[in-house]
């Protein structure tokens, strides 16, 4: 272990890791269309905004993230900071589709949303205060 990687605080290795996480399964879960068939095959009637989106635009933004903040590096702060706001973005949007819809809110929709609004909240607020480690 390197000596950057000995100094990564706990919380930021955290982060990096729910940031990896958060890009591979926004592009493998874009790439099935969540559920409803595979990308490029184009099922009938099926939304491809989110998930182009989730390919093109998530994926990447939180792996780069993931990959700068496990080395403290600026670009990944600049990157999660990114990140974070489009988190907030693509759930609020979600959020006005659900609600749009009405009950019975769908709870797997719903939780990765919260969960992805809560780790922004986290990358703004925790990395802020930490921010003139990132070199």
């Amino acid at each position: 272990m390197d000596k950057v990687e000995a100094n990564t605080p706990f919380g930021v290795r955290v982060l990096a890791v729910l940031l990896f996480l958060f890009g591979v399964f926004a592009f493998f879960g874009s790439l099935f269309m969540w559920g409803e068939g595979f990308l490029f095959s184009f099922p009938e009637g099926v939304d491809y905004a989110f998930p182009v989106t989730d390919i093109l635009v998530n994926a990447p933004a939180s792996i780069i993230a993931a990959a700068g903040l496990w080395q403290l590096r600026r670009y990944g702060y600049v990157a999660s900071q990114f990140a974070a706001g489009f988190y907030v973005y693509a759930s609020v949007e979600i959020f006005v589709q659900v609600i749009q819809e009405g009950p019975p809110y769908p709870l797997e929709i719903v939780a990765p949303q919260v969960a992805a609004v809560a780790v922004a909240v986290v990358l703004v607020v925790y990395l802020w205060r930490i921010q003139s480690r990132f070199r």
